[in-house]
């Protein structure tokens, strides 16, 4: 019976230890992730600022290069028409 006593009150101890530290680890993760996220947000800012606010910018995709060669032909998709 004593051994019972024992592990209810550990049990209970941990449980109250358990609800005072872990308000505390998650406060500081989310610190963490704040920081990390404004981080990410400066970086972002940082790269746009590099342009004059009413500069026009146009950003150029590249071509793709054909992958076919060129004495091979072009393909050509046809549809099926009932």
């Amino acid at each position: 019976m004593e051994g019972f006593f024992t592990f209810v009150l550990v049990l209970i101890l941990l449980f109250w230890l358990l609800g005072r530290v872990a308000p505390l680890i998650l406060a500081w993760w989310v610190r963490k992730k704040f920081r990390h996220m404004e981080q990410e947000q400066k970086r972002y800012t940082n790269a746009s600022r590099e342009f004059k606010e009413g500069d026009v910018r146009v950003d150029v995709e590249k071509e793709d290069r054909k992958v076919v060669d060129s004495s091979v032909g072009e393909y050509v998709d046809f549809e099926e028409t009932k």
